[in-house]
């Protein structure tokens, strides 16, 4: 009987760890995948803003929560127009839980902030 019970809960500890571990690497996944939406949507809404701009780079900033409905990305953007360099900065907010874009804000900024 001591037997069938440690199985039993040898088994129980390891579907929790087993089930623990796929959870985090789907959200993981998950959160991937977001990154990379919410940047094709900055990257477009700043060639739409700078349609004869020649882009050099962007930055991902990173993630934080507005609010239980919210979060935002941020991203800066290096680009170049008739020869002038120029950064602006993306805010794409979004609902967390739905995946749906709610805003993306363009602003531009100095040279030396990136």
């Amino acid at each position: 009987m001591k037997t069938l019970s440690k199985v039993f809960f040898t088994f129980l500890a390891l579907s929790i760890i087993f089930t623990a571990g796929l959870k985090a690497y789907g959200e993981q996944n998950v959160q991937e995948v977001d990154y990379k939406k919410w940047s094709r949507i900055a990257i477009s809404s700043v060639k739409e803003k700078y349609p004869d701009a020649e882009f050099v780079d962007y930055k991902y900033d990173g993630r934080e929560a507005v609010n239980e409905e919210e979060s935002k990305d941020v991203f800066h953007v290096k680009g170049k127009q008739n020869n002038k360099p120029f950064i602006v900065k993306v805010d794409v907010v979004f609902n967390p839980k739905t995946g749906q874009l709610i805003t993306v804000n363009v602003s531009e900024m100095r040279e030396g902030n990136l």
